[in-house]
């Protein structure tokens, strides 16, 4: 069962209308959290991702932290799920600003008016009162729980550049999400005739710096310091960054912030992704080169699962 714009429907009959500015200009924000026993994992992070992306884009979520809440836990019992993988999207709502064609200007040459809106525009033009709709799914969680031996990933670096935050703020908790799909498909055609494509693909941004896969977030261990890129205006791809940032700091691990090449995660000591189905997974191979997991690696992993745990508990 989904839970779309305030009530549970089956999933053959969940839609949204064709004007939705969600599915019409992909104006809308979505994040993915990981449940376990029915409890959402860091809740209140993913609650302030979305809810501050719904902010820099201009809209009122239209639904408080408690009501979404309320809609999740509905969701899960109806579909029958106590680990799942859920997405909460919020849309702008129907419609443009519906300002109407030559309202009061004066024609021009060609009989037109002067300074009228174009029906295109006007169509794009955000509404000055929208009426968000709220969207919810969950789908079976992975087998691999958090801290088991989640299989490593192969990672590769892709043409395709990380959408810029002066063009798209909030980008990666945005409906467009044509980067990551264009680099998932580079991915695909980049595959060898006799084998499958990379696990997940390193997203740059113009400068050639590391930013973030397409649903995951890389970190690596240099220097006896945990390593992540520097996101500026960037969010984070998903929540689970946060969380493994502040396990680390907590076990008194320095954590260094910074503009990274590709180069420097492949000859880094160890390289992982943070990522919110499994927590913590190895990279095996970033292009072809060897990089692997190691002790710190095995620490984060397991401080995750101590979390869950107490999150279970």
């Amino acid at each position: 069962m989904y839970h779309v714009d305030g009530r549970l429907v089956d999933p053959d009959d969940a839609t949204l209308p064709l004007d939705d500015r969600g599915v019409a200009l992909g104006d809308a924000v979505t994040d993915t959290l990981r449940v376990y026993d029915g409890t959402p994992f860091a809740w209140r992070p993913h609650v302030d991702r979305l809810f501050g992306a719904c902010e820099r884009h201009g809209f009122d979520p239209g639904v408080d932290a408690a009501t979404l809440r309320a809609r999740v836990e509905e969701t899960l019992a109806a579909a029958g799920l106590d680990d799942a993988l859920v997405r909460v999207s919020i849309t702008r709502g129907r419609g443009g600003a519906g300002r109407e064609i030559g309202d009061g200007n004066t024609a021009d040459g060609d009989g037109r008016r002067a300074g009228s809106v174009l029906p295109d525009a006007d169509r794009l033009r955000p509404p000055a009162d929208p009426d968000p709709t709220v969207v919810v799914t969950a789908t079976p969680a992975p087998s691999a729980d958090a801290g088991t031996e989640a299989a490593p990933l192969t990672l590769q670096t892709v043409r395709t550049r990380a959408i810029a935050p002066d063009a798209v703020p909030a980008a990666p908790l945005t409906h467009n999400r044509l980067d990551a799909v264009r680099a998932q498909a580079e991915l695909r055609r980049a595959a060898p005739p006799d084998g499958g494509p990379a696990d997940e693909a390193l997203l740059l941004d113009a400068e050639g710096h590391v930013v973030g896969g397409t649903a995951s977030d890389p970190l690596f261990v240099d220097g006896d310091a945990v390593r992540l890129p520097a996101l500026g205006d960037r969010p984070a791809r998903t929540g689970t960054r946060s969380v493994v940032r502040e396990l680390a700091a907590a076990e008194d691990l320095p954590v260094v912030t910074g503009s990274y090449t590709p180069a420097d995660v492949r000859e880094a000591e160890e390289a992982f992704v943070a990522e919110p189905s499994a927590g913590v997974r190895p990279v095996a191979r970033l292009d072809g080169v060897a990089v692997g997991g190691g002790p710190v690696t095995d620490l984060l992993s397991r401080l995750f699962a101590e979390r869950v745990a107490a999150t279970r508990g």
